[in-house]
């Protein structure tokens, strides 16, 4: 019975095993293409927000959820509300997304597939609050992808509206008005690329400098109604000095003329050996030297005061003389010969007198119109 048994099972386990092996070889028969592919998602913990687009067009589900290129998440739903797109997208919840970050529809190629690109807003706090699970963000901070019609049609018109064509007119235009002077273009562009430089190298003043300059015009924005105060004062004036325009010339002229002939005396022009301000330096060191001398004594002027005061003592001046000796001319007193050199006028003293004038005149001739004249 126990034998019996036995081979009963084993022929049973055999049939199982051809069995099995004849089901796995049926199985490999049908090819790996009938075998599932593990679907993308998001297996860790996640939040789901909700993007407003004006256009979904082209964009799949299960796309590429990217933050600076990363992937962060997928779609997971789009449906149309208000002639606009909202997409439903599972995040992952440690990806720290703050609230004013946005959302616009791009791809890698022109053809490629569309994707969710994220950005963080561009200035935000460091504690700024984040996007939760069930946020939305609006529509004015999304941007929708471009078709693949509008990228045809904006390639064909690239092509076909002549921008290429003209494009290639001017790089022929430019290589054949430069055709064999390329040197000259080389030392044409040398100077422009020492100008730029320096104007780099001195960026730091040109920035001072208008800086200073945008200061300077704040300023005069500030002072704008007293500078208009003053345009109109001066306008006045200007229209005064345009009505009197001709006084004003006849007395520049009378000035000048003046000014000539005043040049002309060098005791005023002060280029001779004197001049009026050396000639009053001069009595002026006299008077000071005389106020302080301490030698200096009083007592001469003293007792001609007295003699002052007696003479000039009623309306005529008076005096009493003594004379002890006088001599006239070539009459010399008994007593005292005097000058013998002394002797009465002759015509020897009139022609002297005559050549001294001349000499006198002669001089001061020279000295007004000039040695040549």
């Amino acid at each position: 019975m126990t034998r019996r048994f036995r081979a009963l099972a084993n022929r049973c386990a055999r049939s199982l095993t051809v069995a099995g092996l004849a089901i796995a070889l049926a199985g490999c028969a049908a090819g790996l293409q009938s075998l599932p592919l593990p679907a993308p998602g998001v297996t860790s913990c996640s939040i789901l927000l909700t993007t407003i687009f004006s256009n979904a067009l082209n964009l799949p589900e299960k796309a590429k959820v990217k933050l600076n290129g990363a992937d962060i998440g997928e779609v997971e739903s789009i449906r149309a509300h208000d002639f606009s797109a909202y997409v439903t997208m599972r995040i992952r919840d440690d990806v720290p997304l703050p609230i004013g970050s946005t959302a616009e529809l791009r791809s890698a190629t022109p053809l490629g597939d569309v994707f969710v690109a994220i950005r963080p807003a561009p200035e935000r706090a460091p504690d700024a609050p984040l996007l939760r699970d069930g946020d939305t963000i609006p529509l004015n901070s999304t941007t929708a992808a471009a078709t693949i019609e509008e990228v045809l049609s904006s390639a064909a018109l690239l092509v076909n509206g002549g921008e290429i064509r003209r494009l290639v007119s001017m790089v022929n235009g430019a290589g054949q008005a430069a055709g064999g002077r390329g040197e000259k273009v080389a030392s044409l562009l040398q100077p422009s690329n020492v100008l730029i430089s320096r104007l780099n190298a001195r960026k730091a003043q040109i920035q001072t400098a208008l800086r200073s300059t945008s200061v300077l015009a704040a300023a005069l924005s500030e002072r704008q109604h007293t500078l208009n105060d003053v345009v109109d004062a001066g306008v006045a004036a200007t229209r005064v000095i345009a009505e009197n325009t001709a006084r004003l010339a006849d007395l520049v002229d009378a000035v000048g003329r003046i000014t000539v002939q005043l040049a002309r005396f060098p005791s005023l022009q002060g280029t001779d050996t004197r001049s009026l301000i050396a000639d009053l330096n001069h009595l002026s060191a006299a008077f000071n030297g005389v106020s302080v001398d301490p030698d200096l004594s009083m007592t001469a002027l003293n007792r001609l005061i007295a003699i002052i005061m007696k003479t000039t003592n009623s309306t005529a001046a008076h005096s009493n003389l003594d004379v002890v000796r006088l001599a006239i001319g070539a009459l010399p007193d008994k007593n005292y010969p005097g000058d013998p050199g002394f002797h009465l006028p002759d015509g020897t003293d009139w022609h002297a007198m005559v050549g001294s004038l001349r000499y006198e005149w002669n001089l001061l001739q020279s000295r007004i119109f000039g040695p040549d004249r």
